[in-house]
């Protein structure tokens, strides 16, 4: 890792979609940088790829209906076709996404704190009783009453 280089690099960034009635360009040539320490917004009508454009960079397409070419590189490391097990160790770690949509971010058929205690396991490999510590505390610094409660509680 070069500290000169961008933290992300997008370049050409095609995402394409086959349906029945043909192939959708849903993504066609976005390029753009974004240098360690900076934020970028990215900003666009409905329907005009935002979405789309962040889940290739996370890897998160289905290779089955999509497909997805240009360079995405993160820390140097090229994204676009990196297998699953090194996207895995990136997501949650080192990139993640907050959907747009606060309706959809968590499934109404598992508690709060199921939810997030997976996830912060996956990642630190915690026990079961250390991660629901860590989903009530994660509860907590973000605002919600009776966090102890709340966890158990659904969507």
């Amino acid at each position: 890792m070069n500290e000169n280089e961008p933290l992300l690099s997008v370049s050409d960034l095609k995402v394409q979609f086959r349906t029945e009635d043909g192939v959708v360009k849903a993504v066609d040539g976005l390029s753009y940088e974004l240098a360690r320490g900076r934020t970028l917004g990215i900003v666009g009508e409905s329907g005009s790829g935002k979405s789309v454009s962040n889940l290739a960079i996370l890897g998160l397409h289905n290779p089955m209906t999509s497909t997805v070419t240009g360079e995405i590189k993160f820390n140097g490391q090229n994204l676009v076709g990196a297998k699953d097990s090194a996207m895995e160790k990136l997501r949650g770690n080192e990139i993640s996404m907050i959907f747009q949509d606060p309706l959809t971010s968590l499934s109404p058929f598992y508690t709060i704190g199921e939810q997030i205690a997976e996830t912060y396991r996956r990642h630190t490999g915690a026990s079961k009783s250390k991660a629901r510590k860590r989903a009530v505390e994660m509860l907590t610094k973000v605002g919600i009453p009776q966090p102890d409660r709340r966890v158990d509680d659904y969507p």
